[in-house]
């Protein structure tokens, strides 16, 4: 279960999505960074931006799959997601621990 603070309970599934995404390695799942993305969608707008980035990343990498920019497009993932953990931070949302 995913638990949310009374403060931010979009921002906080959002970033509590993002830390499990993190520790399980599951950005390139199906499902996941819509997920993030989806429940970012009504928190303040840093993070619902960086919600966004992280999900058109990914949507990018699936587009380039087996093409010779694959690599970066799948490194550009992980790139916005540790952007994403850090207006997670910076909102005072954990993301890890």
């Amino acid at each position: 279960m995913i638990e949310a603070s009374a403060d931010d309970v979009p921002g906080s599934i959002a970033c509590a999505r993002l830390a499990a995404a993190i520790e399980g390695g599951s950005f390139m799942v199906p499902g996941v960074t819509g997920g993030i993305a989806a429940a970012a969608a009504t928190a303040d707008a840093p993070l619902a931006d960086a919600a966004r980035r992280l999900d058109d990343a990914y949507r990018a990498a699936l587009a380039a799959r087996n093409k010779p920019d694959e690599p970066d497009k799948v490194a550009a993932v992980a790139a916005a997601a540790s952007d994403m953990s850090g207006v997670c931070a910076a909102s005072g949302l954990e993301t890890v621990g």
